[in-house]
């Protein structure tokens, strides 16, 4: 064991009789003796632990953008249809876009585990009962939750993407097998530059453990290998732990503010989180600090420009979701954040004066 320099200065403060012992000394003594260098040898482990993982957490700062980054909302979900095949390979293809203008800074996805442990691309916890159908084209009556299921049961079961999407009526539907992270991960080998931002969906005991996903998602980066900046968005401060503990790839931990739960509804969430923010009851900044996050993210109706400018002047990157406009884009183009995550990705890049 390492005892570190400065440690000689507690044992100084020590009596005679503790650091140096009389050989004479009765067996009660030595183990009292046995007991504090034990104790001591506790603090010492957890002391380096402690730097160690600081001097881990130092290295994934988040990058601060002047000019907000466009990250395509599930893949893109106003153009194709959401966290779809079609949608993935589509968004990766426009980041080697000829015009630069029109290239996408990266993609935002849905990851949910299923029962044998695949990390799949979903916004709920559940195979969605509107824009899903049974392989044999029935529609989904109760909720079937992914975790339930293996990965060859989700897939030969269930078909995606191919019915109209009422919030999306532009989009033309496709019918497809739910798609992995092991093949958009092998797609992103094609757009390097690219930014992969994954929303782990971690929803009380209708979903997988932050450690389980952790670990699924962990082994598939280290197989991948990828150069591309990643982010990873987590609900909590302990989610967030759970994934630094596990994953050994470089990432930017992202708090989610607020946390979104597929049983609440999530305008009332987001409106009640507004109104916490507004009158500085809460702030993204100090939920940041606390789960020791390089980044927040939240939608547009939760994050104001004060707390966006707060977070960016002590270091924490922001996230805003989901403008749907070229109004939108223009206005919170100019905000202090450092990634716009929108359904409409082809709206283009933030215009620079």
């Amino acid at each position: 064991m390492l005892i570190p320099a400065n440690l000689n200065r507690v044992i100084s403060f020590l009596p005679p009789s503790i650091t140096n012992p009389d050989p004479a000394i009765d067996k009660a003594g030595r183990i009292i003796v046995k007991k504090i260098w034990i104790g001591l040898g506790i603090i010492t482990a957890v002391l380096g632990l402690a730097a160690g993982y600081i001097s881990t957490t130092d290295l994934l700062k988040p990058e601060l953008h002047n000019t907000p980054l466009i990250i395509a909302h599930r893949a893109g979900g106003g153009q194709w249809p959401q966290n779809s095949r079609t949608a993935v390979m589509n968004s990766i293809a426009r980041a080697g876009a000829k015009d630069p203008a029109k290239r996408y800074h990266g993609i935002e996805i849905d990851i949910v585990l299923t029962k044998d442990g695949h990390p799949v691309l979903s916004h709920d916890p559940w195979v969605h009962t509107t824009l899903c159908r049974t392989a044999s084209g029935e529609p989904i009556g109760d909720r079937i939750l992914i975790r339930d299921l293996t990965l060859a049961e989700l897939q030969s079961q269930f078909i995606c993407g191919g019915v109209p999407d009422k919030d999306f009526p532009q989009v033309i539907p496709k019918s497809e097998k739910i798609m992995t992270l092991d093949e958009v991960l092998a797609a992103l080998k094609n757009a390097p530059e690219m930014v992969l931002y994954l929303d782990i969906k971690i929803d009380s005991d209708i979903t997988a453990s932050a450690e389980a996903y952790a670990g699924a998602i962990s082994k598939r980066l280290e197989a991948a290998r990828l150069p591309n900046r990643l982010y990873i968005e987590g609900p909590s401060a302990e989610s967030l732990t759970a994934y630094r503990s596990v994953i050994r790839a470089k990432f930017v931990a992202v708090l989610s503010y607020p946390p979104f739960s597929a049983t609440e509804n999530p305008v009332l969430t987001a409106l009640k989180a507004r109104w916490f923010t507004k009158l500085r009851l809460r702030n993204p900044l100090d939920k940041a600090r606390k789960a020791m996050a390089g980044a927040v993210a939240g939608p547009q109706q939760t994050i104001t420009w004060t707390a966006a400018r707060q977070a960016r002047d002590n270091g924490v990157a922001v996230v805003l979701f989901a403008p749907k406009t070229r109004k939108d884009l223009d206005r919170y183009c100019t905000w202090p954040v450092d990634m716009l995550i929108t359904d409409f990705p082809e709206l283009g890049h933030c215009r620079v004066d």
